[in-house]
């Protein structure tokens, strides 16, 4: 004989949905056990995703802290295992690699789906914004140390003003390498929309087309922005 589990002495009824409930409550369990073994607790919670939500959001922070890194290191372990080909303990790059393209190759249907026009226009967004900020940046550092070197070292060498705008450039570049990390980091911090690319996805050449026109166009928008030096230039 089989009988009813105490699955529901475990779980309050103000955390576990109705509907869940009714779900609790039938558990069966054998009759020389008083309380379900994991594997059954695991295939209740499973069936009902909102029970299952809902004792996660009930555990305290630190048993969701460890429930999910106990998680996180049994799935690494396994993957781990597939990619380690000669089983030596010792992940290499090229084990690495076969191993994930293996997983893009055999993935689910769901990674093989094309983008979304709203995922490239984020991928757009995202990619053109850092370059607007290096263009200008760039531009202007140009302009600002063309000029003073044309004004001071250019007349001392005897330097013609295409040779000063090619100091410029050059100290440009040097502080845009400077910068650079910088401009990356302000602009994430404008939110940006995050396109959500798969692997597949971000392999495809719609994708590389979408990035490179982003770049080119945020270097072109930012060259222009960055030529307000002469504006000021002009007006002194």
């Amino acid at each position: 004989m089989w009988r009813r589990s105490s699955l529901l002495l475990r779980f309050p009824r103000a955390i576990v949905p109705p509907r869940a409930l009714a779900r609790l409550s039938t558990t069966q369990v054998a009759p020389d056990r008083s309380t379900p073994t994991p594997a059954e607790m695991a295939q209740v919670l499973a069936s009902d995703p909102a029970a299952l939500q809902a004792v996660i959001a009930a555990l305290p922070s630190d048993s969701k802290r460890q429930a999910g890194l106990q998680w996180a290191m049994a799935e690494l372990e396994s993957e781990f295992a597939k990619a380690d080909k000669n089983r030596d303990g010792r992940l290499t790059y090229r084990e690495f690699r076969t191993w994930a393209e293996q997983v893009i190759v055999t993935g689910p249907a769901a990674s093989k789906e094309p983008p979304t026009p709203a995922q490239l226009r984020a991928c757009f967004v995202t990619n053109c914004v850092p370059y607007v900020g290096f263009g200008m940046v760039d531009n202007a550092m140009m302009i600002c140390s063309g000029e003073a070197i044309d004004q001071t070292l250019g007349l001392f060498l005897g330097l013609s003003t295409l040779g000063a705008a090619a100091l410029g450039n050059a100290f440009s570049n040097g502080v845009g390498m400077v910068l650079h990390g910088t401009i990356e980091r302000s602009a994430l911090a404008l939110g940006l929309p995050d396109p959500r690319l798969t692997l597949h996805q971000s392999s495809l050449p719609v994708v590389s087309n979408v990035r490179t026109a982003a770049g080119i166009t945020g270097v072109l928008v930012g060259c222009i922005l960055g030529m307000f030096p002469l504006l000021l230039m002009g007006s002194s």
